[in-house]
């Protein structure tokens, strides 16, 4: 779903609103806190606020879910209220550290209603996610796509509940994973933790998520126009797969055989040419960190 133009604009000026907004002081958080759930709607407020650059990290994580950046953004802000009202404040910890997952959580009980998800066992998800590893394993290793049988032996299922459990929407979320989690901190892990306290850490820029995404809009028309061999580098780089996760020119350059340097040039060509339209007049070197 895309924001039409006047919701575009609106969001536009929201995230520069938003955009120098610093974090609060652990102390002064735990103090807010502790008046905020204490009906002090001043203190709430200002939790919100100091937070909101973090709600649109996580949304914009979810884009292209069925709902627009700015329902993400709003019903992760519901998800951060949310996490003030239960924080632990005798936890020694931020409250991003917490939130991050009650704004995930409402953020996909959002997308699980817009969409009328098939309702399915966490069982059923298992064996999902299960498919997906294998289809990874398998293009990591051969470089081709795995047939439904390949699938299914590897997974352990028969062919016929393989095929259909693989046309399952790959969004499917498990109500298990919606419902019924009281302890959200307890249910991490060491190294869950920590990253949330290096995601909180960062310095984020709202409105830069919101032009990589127009970016990543003008990437993807461009490569309707590339060649199968430099459309895959593009893609591999950008990470446009199921992972969402980018290689770097050596990892591509194994995977297709041609030269690190190679895969670096057409990179480059591409960029140069993506460089001559304007992305909303926003640098595009600001954009790629480059």
């Amino acid at each position: 779903m895309v924001d039409n133009p006047s919701q575009d604009k609106g969001l536009q000026k929201y995230l520069s609103d938003i955009a120098d907004i610093e974090p609060l002081p652990k102390k002064e958080e735990k103090e807010l806190l502790i008046k905020a759930q204490d009906g002090d709607k001043e203190a709430m407020d200002k939790l919100v606020r100091s937070n909101l650059k973090f709600v649109v990290k996580v949304a914009a994580k979810f884009q292209g879910r069925g709902l627009s950046l700015s329902e993400l953004i709003s019903e992760g802000n519901l998800g951060l209220i949310k996490a003030i009202n239960k924080f632990d404040t005798s936890r020694d910890t931020k409250l991003i550290t917490y939130a991050v997952w009650w704004i995930q959580q409402a953020i996909r009980y959002a997308i699980y209603e817009k969409s009328k998800l098939i309702r399915i066992p966490s069982k059923a998800v298992s064996t999902i996610n299960k498919i997906k590893s294998a289809k990874q394993k398998h293009k990591a290793k051969s470089g081709e796509e795995a047939s439904i049988k390949e699938i299914a032996d590897e997974v352990d299922i028969n062919k016929s509940k393989a095929k259909s459990l693989m046309k399952q929407d790959r969004d499917i979320v498990s109500l298990d994973k919606i419902y019924g989690e009281d302890n959200a901190l307890g249910r991490m892990d060491a190294h869950q933790v920590s990253d949330k306290e290096s995601f909180y850490s960062q310095n984020i820029d709202p409105k830069k998520i919101y032009y990589k995404k127009k970016l990543r809009d003008r990437i993807n028309k461009k490569i309707d126009e590339l060649s199968p061999r430099d459309a895959r580098i593009i893609k591999e780089y950008f990470g446009f797969g199921e992972e969402d996760k980018g290689k770097n020119f050596a990892q591509i350059a194994r995977e297709i055989g041609l030269s690190r340097e190679r895969v670096r040039q057409i990179y480059k060509k591409i960029i140069e040419e993506l460089r001559k339209e304007a992305v909303d007049e926003v640098d595009i070197d600001y954009l790629l960190d480059l």
